[in-house]
């Protein structure tokens, strides 16, 4: 996956569903928020990063429960819609 910043990853997430929880001092955490319910699915930042490199992007990419890694670009160049993201996951049995 391609290297990107941190800011941009996370409106990409505030867009698509995604909610901050504080729940660590030392990081931001992401859950998936679904008809208002928090779901399982979720990812988390650390204060200190302006950018994720391609190991990082790997993590968030199966976090995010993304099989295939051009669909996980798909999700953060944004032609993937949350909805689409939200029956990816259904029809993959995550939600």
């Amino acid at each position: 996956m391609k290297v990107r910043k941190t800011k941009d990853i996370i409106r990409v997430l505030k867009q698509k569903g995604f909610e901050q929880f504080p729940e660590k001092q030392h990081h931001h955490f992401f859950y998936l928020v679904i008809n208002g319910k928090k779901q399982h699915i979720h990812t988390y930042f650390s204060h200190g990063l302006n950018e994720y490199g391609e190991k990082l992007m790997s993590i968030v990419k199966k976090q995010l429960r993304f099989r295939e890694t051009s669909t996980a670009e798909g999700f953060f160049d944004c032609p993937i819609s949350g909805e689409d993201y939200i029956e990816m996951l259904r029809e993959n049995g995550e939600v």
